[in-house]
């Protein structure tokens, strides 16, 4: 047996108290005269006799009395059977999942709000020396304290929903480790019991970082939604991968239906601008479906918009923000070298979307590079080393850059700039083989380019180019290839936009300059090259936003809307400045929707929207966290579900064996017994 505060039995000293009024208060003595002591004395004998047993009762009852109430007071307790732990304060680990997908609907309420509701069930009947460790997904300071069971009450009302997702083992193994913490530091700790309130999600529902633990006890109460459902818009792209004015823009959407059922007659709405549009989709039970909406742009500028669905179920996925920008014009920047051809600013010459400035290599400044969106280096036989250099920074920095060698080129300059830019390298000219053979039409250079492959393509005569040589280094995929096997025009797979030909344009080459792929290709190049941005990211991912213009001025970049002004991580590499939204500081700060990007002006728009890990609302069974638990070693569980109520549900926590309220019966029955003696039992 052990006592919760053994300090408590220091006050077995008052029962000196009886012990002194038993010596001396009944000496009481009074003279009587009698003519005759005959009878007296035998009388007197019969009566000292029972006035002794009397008084040895009472005596005996008023120290049951006290020291009852004593070890009442001291509340004794026999450990749990199976616990190895030697002592000190029992501590109730709770943790309560706040993921958004304890949103959903349960019977009476939230699924959060019914694990708080258990949660505050468990602690009112704790005993008072349990010390508790209320922890959420938030894993904080607060939460790493063991506090008392008025505090741990009190903080129960103050769990809000959280778009952070954590391991379920993660957060044991952290309560562990603070629990240990303060074994070490504060506090003896004695009984370890872990409860979980959680959906169980098997998206989310990971045991992996959990040790092995004999000693413990562990309660995963699972929180069962009334629907088990969920509709969710998934993503969204645009066909074309630049907007125009007075184009027809199509907007993919594709929403997933997360449930058993089909889904009949779904509206999706569309919001950009003030465009609004509404589709109405059937989606097969697990199962998504894309479609398709079509307008067209009729002014320039940043675009916001959203695409929703009404889900009743699970609401923080029927919403996904996006944004763009639709530039009047993009510009393009010719350096013509000496085997230069006017073919390519005619091309461009044709769309009044492009604005092209034409300059040659010997007068190429620095400046000839501001805003434009796609360089041309044009029949160049030598690339310098400071425009090489000047050339480098320009992709890092988001440029896009078309390279067109001359004729008889430096293969030394040439080939230090493509190694730095990770393409393949150039050498000796080759005649063989050199006919256009294959277009890689599945490429995304090519997608929607054609209405369908061609069968029967007319393609342009090659009569020599360059070798292409891959080296270790180089990150390139080609997109048309000669009978030899050899790319003629390749382009970079980095996330970088550099292109790469092969040959020369001139005559002397072949006349590929004639043909009309020779203008698709140019075309495409200029659209896959205009600068553009993300149309969304993923809150707390680890994705980069691009910023192209960043004032001069020490101006922290803000993202900005009517709720939130969040100050994002930037990074700056080679001259190249991007926004980044990964990590834990802009999932606790930032909320889906889309922010102004503010430095001493605007400088675009930015779209964020909560990753969709939630979305498949498929939970685990008992039986499978009953298994996943013990194949970790985990010895002590127990299991409960929350499918009817929580006020129907009833979670028995392993408890020691306790008895001061015994005790406390008895030191009621002996004062009784007491006060029954000197009552009723006459001299």
């Amino acid at each position: 047996m052990k006592f919760v505060y053994p300090e408590f039995l220091w006050a077995f000293g008052v029962l000196l108290i009886p012990l002194i009024i038993h010596l001396f208060n009944f000496r009481k003595y009074k003279t009587l005269y009698f003519s005759s002591l005959q009878f007296i004395k035998v009388v007197d004998q019969q009566t000292r006799s029972t006035q002794k047993l009397k008084h040895l009762l009472v005596f005996i009852a008023r120290s049951l009395f006290i020291i009852c109430l004593v070890i009442a007071f001291a509340q004794p307790f026999i450990p749990v059977t199976n616990n190895k732990s030697k002592g000190g304060k029992p501590v109730l680990a709770i943790y309560i999942d706040n993921s958004f997908s304890m949103a959903m609907k349960g019977t009476e309420g939230e699924l959060i709000s019914e694990a708080r509701e258990m949660a505050r069930k468990m602690i009112s009947n704790s005993n008072l020396d349990t010390r508790f460790m209320l922890v959420t997904n938030n894993m904080n300071g607060i939460e790493q304290r063991l506090v008392t069971k008025i505090e741990a009450l009190e903080r129960l009302d103050k769990i809000e929903f959280s778009p952070i997702i954590r391991e379920i083992g993660e957060v044991i193994e952290w309560e562990k480790a603070a629990i240990q913490n303060e074994h070490e530091t504060k506090q003896k700790i004695g009984t370890k019991q872990f409860v979980i309130f959680s959906d169980f999600q098997k998206s989310t529902a990971s045991f992996q970082n959990l040790t092995k633990d004999e000693e413990s006890y562990y309660y995963p109460v699972k929180v069962t939604s009334q629907d088990p459902s969920n509709l969710t818009v998934d993503s969204l792209w645009f066909t074309s991968p630049i907007q125009k004015i007075g184009q027809n823009n199509e907007l993919n959407v594709r929403v997933h239906n997360y449930s058993s059922k089909d889904i009949i007659n779904v509206e999706v709405h569309l919001e950009v601008d003030h465009i609004k549009r509404d589709v109405f989709l059937d989606i097969p039970a697990n199962n998504s479906t894309t479609t398709v909406f079509n307008y067209t742009e009729q002014t320039s500028g940043i675009k916001e918009g959203k695409v929703s669905v009404n889900d009743k179920q699970f609401y923080i996925d029927d919403e996904y923000h996006f944004s763009y920008s639709v530039s009047k014009q993009s510009s393009i920047l010719i350096i013509n070298g000496d085997n230069a051809v006017n073919n390519i600013a005619t091309v461009y010459s044709l769309d009044n979307f492009y604005t092209v400035e034409t300059i040659e290599q010997t007068s190429f400044t620095l400046d000839a590079l501001n805003n434009k969106d796609l360089v041309i280096i044009n029949g160049a036989k030598e690339i310098p080393s400071g425009l090489s250099e000047n050339m480098i920074d320009y992709v890092n920095n988001g440029g896009a850059l078309a390279l067109f060698p001359g004729e008889n080129i430096d293969l030394n300059s040439w080939n230090n700039l493509l190694l730095s830019l990770k393409m393949p390298t150039l050498s000796s000219e080759i005649s063989e083989g050199v006919k256009i053979k294959n277009i890689n039409y599945d490429d995304v250079f090519f997608k929607e380019v054609f209405e369908k492959k061609p069968i029967n393509l007319n393609l342009p005569a090659i009569s020599k180019s360059y070798k292409v040589n891959n080296t270790s280094n180089s990150l390139s995929m080609g997109l048309l290839f000669l009978q030899n096997g050899n790319p003629l025009y390749s382009r970079t797979t980095n996330g970088k936009n550099v292109f790469l030909y092969a040959s020369s344009l001139t005559p002397n080459y072949g006349s590929f300059t004639t043909n009309a792929l020779f203008s698709t290709i140019l075309l495409r190049t200029a659209e896959l090259s205009k600068r553009k941005t993300p149309i969304s990211l993923i809150i707390g991912e680890d994705s980069k936003f691009p910023i192209y213009f960043v004032s001069k001025n020490e101006i922290p970049i803000h993202l900005k809307n009517k709720e939130v002004d969040f100050i994002p991580r930037t990074i700056k590499n080679s001259g190249s400045t991007s926004i980044s939204i990964s990590g834990m500081e802009a999932i606790e700060n930032l909320k889906a929707g889309t922010y102004s990007i503010i430095d001493d002006g605007k400088k675009g728009a930015i779209s964020l929207n909560y990753n969709r890990k939630e979305s498949n609302i498929e939970v685990l069974t008992e039986n499978e966290i009953h298994e996943k638990l013990n194949e970790k070693g985990i010895k002590h569980i127990k299991i409960s579900e929350i499918s009817e109520g929580q006020s129907l549900t009833k979670i028995d926590l392993d408890k020691p064996y306790e008895y001061w309220r015994i005790f406390l019966i008895l030191s009621l029955i002996f004062i009784l017994t007491e006060i029954a003696l000197l009552k009723f039992w006459k001299k």
